[in-house]
């Protein structure tokens, strides 16, 4: 009798894992929700397909400073153009790890700010590959800023990240990606007065309607791979494919 018991918990116990794990690895559910390839409503403002043979530095402010928190250097010298992919590298030189960071010269109140990327794995766990908006002010956090696509230092790069930060004290939202972002992503953020929605690969994935977490002021397209550390192993590249901004389309 006490074995059968013990046979019925074991099953149950199963039963239970096959339905409950993985739910937390699972996106939301959201009912009726926009196609992220249905721009109606959006007018395209901006599209950088890094066609060239090198930044265009009348589009986009080139880093040139002390890395992320104090950590190496950000150099211009960090990104290139190869085979029509923006290149940025984190790497070792002469003692100094230097890596890069760049801005988009326009700022925008509200918008739709899509992109392809990915980023390389780092053993090391010294990089962090992240795009973002970041406001105009230049006060942050109150006037936020919006971390549509961030690695952090995970070195396979699985989970990445959506994170809202906001407020004088530095509050945050965090809506983690269970996919691998050494891969090609296709990521896109609509922010308005009243939501932000997170799109990845044509599937919306997430929304904030948090009043105070969604900013209400100008701010910028950023690409950085940052560094968390001042020493790293092998070069990190992270490669961005293309950048579309949009702005809600008035007619």
């Amino acid at each position: 009798m006490n074995k059968q018991l013990n046979l019925l918990l074991i099953s149950a116990l199963i039963l239970f894992c096959l339905i409950n794990c993985g739910k937390d690895n699972a996106d939301e559910v959201i009912p009726d929700a926009p196609d992220a390839n249905d721009k109606t409503g959006w007018k395209l403002v901006f599209e950088e397909n890094f066609d060239g043979s090198a930044v265009n530095t009348a589009e986009w402010s080139m880093y040139n400073g002390s890395g992320h928190t104090g950590n190496g250097l950000r150099r211009p010298e960090a990104f290139s153009i190869e085979n029509g992919l923006l290149v940025v590298t984190a790497q070792m030189k002469d003692g100094q790890l230097v890596s890069g960071g760049m801005a988009h010269r326009k700022n925008y109140t509200y918008g739709k700010f899509e992109f392809r990327v990915r980023t390389e794995k780092d053993p090391a766990l010294a990089t962090s590959g992240v795009v973002l908006t970041w406001p105009q002010s230049e006060i942050w956090p109150a006037d936020g800023e919006l971390d549509i696509y961030e690695t952090m230092t995970n070195g396979d790069r699985n989970p990445f990240y959506t994170v809202i930060h906001y407020a004088a004290n530095n509050q945050q939202i965090q809506y983690q990606h269970h996919y691998d972002a050494t891969q090609w992503h296709t990521i896109a953020m609509e922010w308005l007065p009243e939501i932000i929605r997170i799109f990845r690969d044509d599937v919306l994935v997430y929304t904030c309607n948090k009043p105070e977490a969604i900013p209400d002021v100008a701010h910028h397209l950023c690409i950085q791979l940052d560094a968390f550390k001042t020493t790293m192993n092998d070069p990190v590249h992270m490669y961005v494919d293309w950048v579309k901004i949009y702005q809600p389309d008035s007619k």
